[in-house]
């Protein structure tokens, strides 16, 4: 087939993607911004679905697609999304959109990774119109790379860098090979470099595919796997020499998550890590990959599935194996929305109370988190020692007679709560503590204050009497229309509300 021909059967399938979106306020969460606009690129892949990106479709309350060729948008609604890898799957209910001739076809999946210098196409609605645009380049990489581009990093997945023009609206679009299947979705460029775009390769794509299947239209778990090690490169001749390692093999172990997969198959800082799945690791944390080339280690455990059984190959003075099962780490700061962040808040007597996030502290401090306090910047580094474990913030304070003195109080972390003194572990547990309090359900009947201790011994103490009687005034003074957000409501409050 002529390459004329394999862009016509294939742009057939290509639809773009027009959204309206309306994303959370996390500096203000029991409210919305604003709705917005966009539009994105899609492609048909069987069982009337259409894959796109899940940045295009990120808060959407309002997704049609249009076909190509065609006038009308039908409704589309979201079934699956991984903002992990950056993928989304639309269903289209409209048999229409589906039957008008020509009839929609799936594309041909390749999960090959291409090779370096082979000719890609690009094909998507990108901006500076309205019809179809195809772009043409070459491989110029394959790396590993976060897909959520977090400041702080993330789990990462295999990626296909390009030299072929990528612009916003290509975003979830398909790029294809010589042969017209397509090897990936457009996803990312790199603006401060000239021609260097970003395809998710077609074995992400089959592995998110499969996961949404296997999820039959229930919740789906977008998390990546991670070891939760923190390696440390073993290039030194000395410390090579002290751990009684070979030239070139192994990296050290410098730090083990405690809830992570890794403690759990007894791996221990100190550790050498030398293989995994029998694939060994050098010393500069890096795995064979291909021919010639190299890839990070990670790229082992982030291509599992949860539950999947690994082995690990380390020194420990003699070289061991260890047996683990695959599993996501669970970050003590959340750090992608739609994955494990989300916007929570509890408002006790106008002080407002939320789960420290990583959006969270993008949003307050204008997308730089070094401009956040120190001690709440060191929290993104540590780990949870107790699933239930969570920094709860001090995020405002809401004016009011009842709170008077303590207006500058902000982004303080939330040490303590009550005469008592007990450890704040969660916000949940902040506020069925602050109930109990208000309640009486304690020994000695309801409580006369409400004492808050922060780090630094910053103390705020409220008037408990006050907090009960102004409690609703100051709601609805600041146009909060409940105390707290729904997820940390027990069911009974949840259906009592609607």
């Amino acid at each position: 087939m002529s390459r004329s021909n394999e862009l016509s059967s294939v742009r057939r399938s290509v639809v773009k993607v027009f959204v309206r979106a309306s994303p959370p306020n996390w500096t203000s969460p029991w409210q919305r911004r604003p709705q917005r606009g966009s539009s994105g690129s899609g492609f048909c892949v069987g069982d009337r679905q259409v894959l796109t990106n899940a940045h295009v479709v990120s808060d959407a309350v309002l997704v049609r697609v249009r076909r190509y060729g065609d006038a009308v948008r039908y409704p589309a609604k979201v079934v699956c999304v991984s903002p992990q890898v950056d993928l989304a799957l639309l269903e289209v209910p409209d048999p229409a959109f589906w039957e008008s001739p020509p009839a929609l076809a799936a594309v041909d999946l390749s999960e090959e990774v291409p090779a370096l210098d082979a000719d890609v196409v690009a094909v998507g609605y990108p901006m500076g119109g309205e019809n179809l645009c195809v772009t043409r380049g070459v491989v110029s990489r394959i790396d590993l790379m976060d897909y959520t581009f977090s400041p702080v990093g993330g789990e990462r997945q295999l990626v296909i860098q390009v030299d072929a023009a990528i612009n916003p609206g290509n975003s979830g679009g398909p790029v294809l090979d010589a042969f017209g299947r397509v090897l990936g979705v457009a996803f990312a460029a790199m603006r401060q470099g000239a021609s260097i775009g970003y395809v998710i390769p077609g074995s992400v794509v089959r592995f998110f595919l499969k996961a949404a299947a296997a999820s039959a239209g229930g919740a789906m778990d977008s998390s990546l796997c991670a070891l939760g090690v923190r390696l440390q490169p073993a290039r030194a001749p000395a410390l090579r020499a002290v751990r009684g390692l070979d030239q070139g093999s192994g990296a050290l172990i410098a730090e083990v998550a405690p809830l992570s997969a890794a403690a759990a198959a007894g791996v221990e800082a100190g550790d050498v890590l030398l293989a995994v799945d029998g694939v060994p690791v050098a010393e500069d944390c890096t795995v064979p990959f291909r021919d010639a080339e190299r890839i990070g280690f990670d790229f082992l455990i982030s291509r599992r599935v949860a539950g999947d059984a690994m082995r690990l190959q380390i020194w420990r003075g003699a070289e061991k194996e260890l047996q683990l099962q695959a599993a996501p780490l669970p970050q003590l700061v959340p750090r992608t929305p739609g994955v494990d962040a989300r916007p929570s808040y509890l408002v006790v007597g106008g002080l407002v109370f939320t789960r420290l996030t990583l959006p969270w502290l993008l949003a307050r401090f204008s997308e730089e988190v070094r401009k956040a306090p120190a001690e709440l910047q060191a929290k993104l580094w540590e780990h949870k020692e107790h699933a239930d474990q969570e920094v709860v913030v001090l995020a405002k304070v809401l004016s009011a007679d009842l709170n008077y003195g303590y207006e500058e109080f902000q982004c303080c972390e939330l040490l303590r709560f009550g005469a008592g003194g007990a450890p704040v572990r969660s916000l949940k547990q902040l506020r069925a503590e602050v109930l109990a309090a208000l309640r009486g359900e304690g020994e000695g009947g309801p409580a006369a204050y409400l004492r808050f201790c922060f780090s630094f011994n910053l103390e705020i103490v409220l008037d408990a009497e006050q907090c009960r009687t102004s409690h609703n005034e100051i709601l609805r003074q600041y146009g909060i229309h409940q105390d707290c957000s729904s997820d940390l409501m027990d069911n009974s409050e949840i259906r009592s509300k609607l």
